[in-house]
This record gives structure tokens, C-alpha cells and sequence, in this order.
């Protein structure tokens, strides 16, 4: 009896502590010169894309924006990204998708990318 109660004990814990927790990516960010919220969400559409075909859902991505009546000067923009965990955010950043950020994303955005605030969220339950 004794035996079963710790297979049971460890059973319960190791179910409750391998439970996924949502993640989601959070950047604050300001347009680049030139570039307008249009633009940017329609290159984040082809990441969008990518995502779907590859079977991660869509509109993996989101922006938002603040009020135009807003008095914030900086971070004026959000894009977010909500993922099962951390696991299927790593699984979703296969070749083509890694391909897109590195050479068509990343050298369009860089400075803005070095200038935003990025973080990642981890679910609490």
C-alpha cells in the first residue's frame, strides 16, 4: 500500500509540474522612419503565413497600437505572439521561419529591433 501511495504521490506531482504554460512574446516598439503601421503589419502577415502553413494556427502575430490622443512618446506599438509554451514557440522557429527573420525581417527592422523592449510571459496557473 505503501509503495502505491508514492507511485500515486509522484504520478500526481509529475503531472501537475510537466503542465504546459502559455508564453506569450511581447514587443513594445516605435515605427522606423519611413515605415508605416500598414507596412509593418503586412510584413509580420508573411510570419503570419509561414506559422499557418505550418500548421501553429493564425495570426500568430498581433500589433496594436495606442490611442492617436495618447501622451506616450515612445513604444507607441505592441506586437504579440501567444504560444501553448515554451516548447511549441521553439518547435514554430523551424528553418523557413528563422530564414524569414534573419534575412528578409531583422535587416527591414534592425534598428528598431535594437531599440525595442522585448519580453517574454510565462502563464502563472
Amino acid at each position: 500500500m505503501k509503495k502505491q501511495l508514492y507511485l500515486f504521490v509522484f504520478l500526481i506531482s509529475s503531472l501537475a509540474f510537466s503542465q504546459s504554460k502559455e508564453r506569450i512574446s511581447l514587443h513594445l516598439f516605435d515605427l522606423p522612419s519611413g515605415i508605416t503601421i500598414e507596412e509593418f503589419q503586412k510584413d509580420l502577415d508573411k510570419a503570419n503565413n509561414i506559422y499557418e502553413k505550418n500548421g501553429f494556427g493564425v495570426n500568430k502575430y498581433k500589433v496594436y497600437q495606442v490611442n492617436s490622443d495618447d501622451q506616450a512618446k515612445e513604444h507607441r506599438y505592441m506586437w504579440l505572439s501567444t504560444w501553448s509554451d515554451d516548447a511549441e514557440y521553439k518547435k514554430a522557429h523551424a528553418e523557413e521561419i528563422d530564414d524569414f527573420w534573419v534575412n528578409y525581417f531583422t535587416p527591414k527592422y534592425e534598428k528598431m529591433l535594437d531599440e525595442h523592449i522585448y519580453r517574454k510571459f510565462f502563464s502563472v496557473k
